[in-house]
């Protein structure tokens, strides 16, 4: 990873568009060279943004597709029709972002440095849509600067709460921002206490037979369902069921809902997500099974738990290598609690092991299963 990234740790998460305003303009702009599609939520935006992208790959559109946070490499992040950037392209745009972003005078976060970089480099590669995964929220985040006429919502629940607010209500406020004035909204499974909240114009998604894709649960045939809905407003005319879910049939998001060797894999890091993960378990007929789990100190990590107890045996708390980490023995006296039994047994010899409660955990795991330059475009 590059040392002017690694620099841009400690400026956190930025609380407004300035920046990137002024970040983009020094770059010339180059959000405004393709469409953009948006998509924000609380939980299901990364599976949706890439089962679309899957699509439009299926249908030969040049696409890009920009995620956070990634599990193994930063460059996992930004991808073209699948491929993540390069190493050395990667390096190059973010030494342009360097320049430009001290000729204006800015200290550019993390997140908006890495989106000013998928910004150039969708455009040195003459794309015709990006799908945007919005980081946090929506009104405020990084990638609005693209302005893209088609946005979505996965789903609302209370995680950030500290940076969008304590309500369901107030969240959704927060995450439909992510669209412009005019722009054609559609909505993913929402309460109706808040589809009543959206504005009059948005879009449900359309409900198709059973779709398969390469993630397992019914969450994630929802998600595709999503997917496959904006793909139809987007491709119009030139949209083929065919295509649409050839493309889906073994498209599988790394991390959710993933079975690798003898793990099941999920990033499940707020209490909806668990409800879900616990959920697909159900569905599979999965469990109890034993644990590794993690966690940071922001999030509702007894929530999580709590949902999750049925489906562990037994839980062996870890600590990851992360600032905002909770340690191991803080999870564990959470488990003690819910009455959920602790090990310090790593499980080697079990048959089916769960690791979850955190993506960055789960990037761990992946790249001590497969390698540090795990391909994810082949995963």
């Amino acid at each position: 990873m590059s040392k002017y990234l690694l620099s841009r740790i400690p400026f956190g998460f930025s609380k407004g568009l300035r920046n990137m305003r002024i970040l983009c303009k020094a770059l010339g702009n180059p959000q405004r060279n393709f469409e953009s599609i948006h998509i924000a939520g609380t939980n299901g935006k990364g599976s949706t943004a890439f089962y679309l992208s899957s699509i439009f790959k299926g249908h030969g559109v040049s696409a890009g597709l920009f995620t956070s946070p990634h599990l193994v490499s930063v460059r996992e992040r930004i991808r073209i029709n699948g491929k993540m950037i390069s190493q050395s392209e990667l390096d190059n745009v973010l030494l342009q972002v360097e320049r430009a972003a001290k000729i204006a005078k800015i200290e550019p976060s993390y997140f908006e440095t890495l989106t000013a970089a998928a910004f150039l480099w969708f455009k040195k590669n003459n794309i015709l849509v990006a799908v945007m995964e919005a980081g946090l929220g929506g009104r405020l985040d990084s990638t609005r600067i693209a302005s893209g006429n088609i946005a979505a919502i996965t789903s609302i629940g209370l995680d950030h709460t500290e940076f969008l607010g304590n309500s369901e209500e107030k969240i959704l406020k927060e995450k439909l921002g992510i669209a412009k004035k005019n722009a054609i909204l559609i909505l993913g499974d929402l309460k109706q206490e808040l589809l009543a909240k959206c504005p009059p114009h948005a879009k449900a998604k359309k409900i198709n037979p059973p779709l398969q894709v390469g993630n397992f649960g019914k969450i994630y045939a929802k998600n595709a369902e999503l997917a496959w809905t904006i793909a139809e407003e987007f491709l119009d005319a030139t949209f083929n069921k065919d295509k649409a879910r050839a493309a889906l049939k073994n498209a599988a998001w790394p991390g959710r809902m993933q079975e690798l060797k003898n793990f099941i894999l999920d990033g499940a890091h707020n209490p909806d997500a668990a409800k879900v993960l616990a959920k697909c378990l159900k569905e599979k007929n999965i469990g109890p099974l034993p644990c590794i789990f993690a966690s940071l100190t922001d999030k509702d990590t007894e929530g999580v738990l709590r949902e999750l107890k049925p489906h562990i045996s037994v839980c062996h708390p870890v600590q990851i290598e992360n600032p905002r980490a909770r340690s191991a023995e803080e999870i564990a006296e959470i488990c003690k609690k819910l009455k959920i039994k602790t090990t310090n047994e790593t499980f080697k010899n079990k048959a089916q092991v769960l690791v979850t409660g955190s993506l960055y955990l789960v990037g761990k795991v992946i790249a001590e299963l497969c390698g540090e330059g795990v391909d994810f475009a082949e995963f």
